[in-house]
């Protein structure tokens, strides 16, 4: 039916309309001057039951002026009715209604209006019957689009009263020696090697160096870290011993170091929380913490949010469990928008916000190739290539490797940077593909190529290939009425040569309307505790938890009270008492840092803000390589800003450094 229905639409919206010039000196948004088409891309529309009986269609589409080659992307949203007396074979179609209109570029109001006049047009001329039977059966499943398949079930979640960091192992350590003396915990979520001469653990993060005999616990701040030890960094983490050289110092508080070897979210307070209401409300929040935490005033029950799905317990250190969205308590919704935490209203069901995260996350970023595009790519495997089958599908999957490789009828084919390739070997060469291989659609949530169903061919001719991905390829999925981060299923790593999949919970990951899903990492830190969160290709071969490439939002809106992404965030000036044998502010070693004051100043009354002011957007973005340069040492730092661009390409570019698992 998608199939049928996706050819109907791609022929009858080819037709232009004319369009006057925008105005003049308006530099910021991409103009259409004259004749227009429009076009459906692939996969075909998807549909659902709307309000008040109505039928709601969405899909992906090409917009262009038909005398350029210039040609922008987008999602668009209609609803039609079916008329009360049909015929037995067809339903009659009536009374379009297009709802909305999201691009991949930014467009000025009158150029949208002029796209959405074209679809109107054709919609309500060209498409005015269906047949029944396929309508029928779509509307059977009319949430295809929603991923119901994501594991919701509650994490693990640690409370802590005292300034705290969170370090995830995936699984028991597993040690890789670097030469006769150290090994590296390949699967630790941070930098972490162990000294065989005198059995203890060093673990670097946010300008600290920490101790332990244990991996585990009793980890300690120490100012004693063997020559031996930073050698070690020098020689495998060039990047990251930079950085520590580099790093601003500042008095830093110590905070207790919790192991998990789970994926695990924790809330940090400082002392007992505080709670302040918020107003037209029975909800209050709890203030000295960085982690989203309400307290219901009508149950006196806790509500959180991690990774975008909300989870109630009837106290902080109790059992929590998941709240499907529709189930929130209704104050929720009436947050308001210029509130602090305005930012959680992206998971509140039918709020604007909530409502924007949704389309957003359908909007194509798509790339035009060359229909001869080879990718020159070396594979690395661990030993001879193996595959494992992925249940209800055709399909076979690399599992000894970071890329993202499927075997399928004796074909071997690639994701890279969001772009399908095919190969008769499983080491190349690649040739990028004109189809996807049957079965992509059903790969389940549970396993860790989950996210390249969302990689689309959308259309090829003769001559060229439209690639792209919509958000589920950068680990943002629709779930419901709001979007969430991950799927919830924790993908155990390959420990031949220590292979990591993406994690939901470990990082704090929140949402921002601009930046996407944004990783907090440890509310007491903004340095580089967790650094190779943000790293891919490095010294101990760990894979971040996050996909790649970042997913570009569009520019459209932002909310009243932005929460600036991590990096930007305020310094929290806390501090607490001390533990027996460790100091809670690091005394500054003489000589090596820069003197402070003896006397600590003095803590204000009210905890500081986040600013309520979102950084200033760049007006431009750089040109990304097409073909990203295989497998580099490491991956710099990521920047707090976007850095400016030239001239705008075809469509959003995905970054060169970006690949997914």
């Amino acid at each position: 039916m998608k199939t049928l229905v996706g050819m109907i639409l791609a022929t009858m919206l080819s037709v232009g309309l004319l369009a006057s010039p925008r105005s003049a000196g308006d530099n910021e948004t991409k103009s259409i001057k004259q004749e227009i088409s429009v076009e459906i891309l692939g996969p075909s529309p998807e549909f659902k039951e709307g309000e008040n009986g109505k039928i709601e269609m969405s899909s992906a589409f090409i917009t262009k002026q038909n005398d350029s080659s210039e040609e922008l992307f987008g999602s668009f949203w209609a609803e039609f009715e079916l008329k009360g007396e049909n015929s037995a074979e067809v339903y009659e179609v009536e009374n379009w209604n297009v709802i909305d209109i999201r691009m991949a570029e930014e467009l000025s109001t009158e150029e949208k209006e002029k796209i959405e006049k074209t679809l109107y047009n054709n919609l309500e001329t060209l498409f005015s019957e269906l047949p029944k039977s396929k309508i029928d059966e779509v509307l059977k499943s009319s949430d295809n689009f929603i991923d119901s398949e994501l594991n919701n079930e509650a994490p693990p979640v640690i409370y802590s009263n005292n300034p705290s960091a969170l370090v995830v192992v995936d699984g028991e350590p597993y040690y890789e020696e670097l030469d006769k003396r150290y090994s590296k915990v390949s699967n630790a979520a941070a930098f972490i090697i162990k000294d065989n001469k005198n059995g203890l653990h060093y673990m670097y993060g946010g300008g600290l160096w920490f101790s332990s005999e244990n991996i585990q616990s009793g980890w300690e701040y120490t100012n004693k870290v063997p020559s031996g030890t930073k050698r070690v960094v020098k020689k495998h983490a060039p990047d990251l011993y930079d950085s520590m050289q580099n790093e601003q110092v500042q008095a830093k508080i110590v905070p207790d170091i919790i192991v998990t070897t789970e994926p695990s979210v924790l809330i940090s307070t400082e002392g007992s929380p505080k709670y302040v209401f918020i107003p037209n409300t029975n909800l209050a929040f709890v203030e000295n913490s960085d982690a989203e935490v309400f307290k219901d005033l009508n149950t006196n029950n806790f509500y959180s949010l991690f990774s975008g799905r909300w989870f109630v317990s009837d106290k902080l250190e109790g059992k929590w469990q998941y709240v499907a969205p529709d189930d929130l308590p209704k104050d929720f919704a009436k947050i308001p928008e210029d509130h602090k935490k305005s930012s959680v209203l992206v998971s509140v069901p039918g709020t604007k916000a909530a409502i924007d995260a949704v389309r957003d996350a359908q909007i194509p970023q798509v790339t035009k190739k060359d229909i001869s595009t080879t990718l020159d790519k070396k594979i690395e495997y661990n030993g001879n290539p193996e595959f494992s089958e992925i249940v209800g599908t055709p399909l076979k999957y690399a599992v000894n490797t970071s890329s993202s490789i499927l075997l399928w009828n004796s074909k071997y084919y690639l994701v890279d940077d969001a772009v399908w390739y095919s190969s008769s070997t499983p080491n190349g060469p690649w040739q990028i593909a004109t189809q996807r291989p049957e079965g992509v659609e059903n790969i389940p949530a549970d396993n860790p190529l989950y996210n390249i169903k969302h990689v689309y061919v959308y259309k090829n001719t003769d001559r060229t290939v439209y690639s792209g991905y919509t958000s589920g390829y950068t680990g943002s999925y629709i779930n419901g009425p709001t979007i969430v981060f991950g799927t919830g299923f924790h993908y155990r790593g390959w420990y031949g040569h220590y292979y990591h999949h993406p994690m939901t919970y470990g990082a704090g990951y929140f949402y921002d309307s601009f930046y996407g899903w944004v990783p907090i990492y440890s509310p007491w830190y903004s340095s580089s505790f967790y650094w190779h969160w943000n790293w891919r290709w490095n010294w101990y071969s760990y894979r971040p938890p996050m996909y790649r490439p970042p997913y570009h939002q569009p520019p459209h809106h932002k909310p009243p009270h932005h929460r600036p992404p991590y990096g930007q965030r305020p310094d929290r000036p806390i501090d607490r008492p001390g533990r027996p044998g460790q100091p809670s502010i690091i005394p500054i070693e003489e000589g090596t840092r820069p003197s402070r004051p003896v006397t600590r100043p003095s803590r204000p009354s009210v905890t500081p803000e986040r600013p309520n002011v979102r950084p200033t957007r760049p007006a431009t973005r750089p040109v990304q390589p097409s073909v990203r340069p295989s497998n580099p040492v490491a991956r710099p730092s990521q920047p707090a800003m976007r850095p400016s661009r030239p001239s705008q390409p075809l469509t959003r570019p995905m970054p060169s450094s970006a690949r997914m698992r």
